[in-house]
C-alpha cells in the first residue's frame, strides 16, 4: 500500500522538487546554447585536459568525449535528485525508480528537440539514450545509497536493542 505524502516530508518535497526543476532548468538552457557557445565550451575542457596531459592527440575525439560525459553527468544528477523527489513521494523504491527514469527519459527527448531547433545544433536519438543512461545510472546510485542506509540504521537500533536488554 503506497502512502502519499505525510506532513513531515513537505519540506523534503519542495526541496527536492526545486533541486529537479533546476536541474531541467540548467539542462534546457544549455540546451539553447548555440552550436559555436557549446563547442568553444567544450573546446576549453579539451585544452585544460589536454594541458594536463590527459587528452592524447585527437582534440576531435577528446571533444566529442567531453560533450558525452558532460550529458551523461548532467543527467546521472537529474536522475538522483528525480529518485529523491520520486522517494520521497511515495516512500517505494522500485516505483519511484521507475518514475524517476520515465521523468528523465521525457526531459531528454525534450532537450534534443529544443536542440534541432537552436543553430548549430542537432537533436539525436542517440544522446536520449546516452541521458537516459545517464539519468539511470544516478537514480540507481542514489536509491541503492538510501536504501544502504537505511540498512545500516536498522542494524544499528537492533544492536542499541540487544544492548539494553537484560
Amino acid at each position: 500500500k503506497t502512502k502519499l505524502l505525510l506532513p513531515h516530508r513537505k519540506g523534503k518535497l519542495l526541496l527536492f522538487l526545486l533541486l529537479s526543476l533546476g536541474m531541467v532548468a540548467f539542462i534546457f538552457t544549455r540546451s539553447l546554447q548555440p552550436g559555436e557557445a557549446s563547442e568553444a565550451e567544450s573546446g576549453f575542457f579539451v585544452w585544460l585536459l589536454q594541458l594536463l596531459g590527459l587528452g592524447g592527440t585527437d582534440a576531435g575525439l577528446l571533444e566529442h568525449l567531453v560533450r558525452k560525459t558532460a550529458h551523461f553527468v548532467e543527467y546521472a544528477c537529474l536522475g538522483g535528485v528525480l529518485a529523491c523527489f520520486w522517494r520521497t513521494v511515495l516512500l517505494r523504491h522500485g516505483t519511484a525508480g521507475l518514475l524517476a527514469g520515465i521523468t528523465a527519459a521525457a526531459v531528454a527527448a525534450v532537450d534534443e528537440t529544443i536542440q534541432h531547433w537552436v543553430p548549430g545544433r542537432t537533436g539525436q536519438l542517440s544522446d536520449v539514450l546516452l541521458d537516459t543512461a545517464g539519468a539511470v545510472t544516478g537514480l540507481v546510485l542514489v536509491l541503492l545509497a538510501l536504501w544502504l542506509w537505511r540498512r545500516h540504521g536498522q542494524k544499528q537500533n537492533v544492536k542499541r536493542s540487544n544492548l539494553r536488554q537484560p
